[in-house]
């Protein structure tokens, strides 16, 4: 059950805001392929697979496609029950809770965003084939370019990373802010970030 992480260098451009492009310069980072032998279904699923270490959070944002996969009309409760389990953590207590769980509900009953959304961040997955994912089942994101500032919200200090998605259901990269927390040392989605992955997306065609 426990994906395989495979991590590729890259170099991304950054800037000051400096308007003659003095201040753009070349940042490596790292991409990350999170490759799945099973996809993980429920909140049991999710339990077998460690989410600890450097490479944590790139699984935690792939698991967040995988929850998101599972959102059925007829079934919203396992999908809830997964996001709870990669958002609510020993420090920051209830951060997805009734308020988060009718958002997802709003936006995945949306021109039936269900049927297509998550598997749209999918590696292979575009518009013109239904957004189909490639097997084996695989999702690659990267480090943000910027550093994101740390976070005294919920008390102690907290460094938040954010990571980007660059799909073809969108022109623009997405992105979700992830932390490790300092009790369990896994990684988990930060606050409300993964709203931004559920705004609509090129239709299927």
């Amino acid at each position: 059950m426990q994906p395989v992480v495979n991590l590729t260098p890259i170099v991304r451009q950054s800037s000051d805001g400096n308007t003659n492009n003095e201040g753009i310069k070349n940042v490596e980072l790292k991409q990350a392929s999170v490759v799945f032998g099973k996809l993980p279904e429920s909140l049991d699923d999710l339990k077998q697979i460690d989410r600890t270490g450097a490479d944590g959070r790139y699984i935690t944002m792939a698991l967040i496609f995988c929850a998101f996969r599972t959102w059925r009309p007829e079934d919203q409760n396992t999908c809830n029950a997964m996001l709870e389990y990669l958002m609510n953590s020993p420090t920051c207590g209830m951060v997805f809770n009734n308020f988060g769980k009718q958002f997802v509900k709003d936006r995945m009953m949306q021109n039936n965003k269900y049927s297509f959304l998550a598997n749209a961040y999918f590696d292979g997955a575009e518009p013109s084939n239904g957004y189909t994912p490639a097997e084996p089942f695989t999702v690659t994101v990267e480090d943000y370019v910027y550093n994101m500032p740390p976070s005294t919200m919920y008390g102690p200090t907290i460094t938040i990373e954010r990571l980007v998605t660059r799909f073809k259901g969108a022109d623009n990269p997405r992105s979700l802010d992830l932390y490790m927390d300092p009790k369990d040392n896994s990684w988990y989605a930060w606050s409300d970030s993964y709203k931004g992955l559920m705004v609509d997306i090129k239709p299927k065609y």
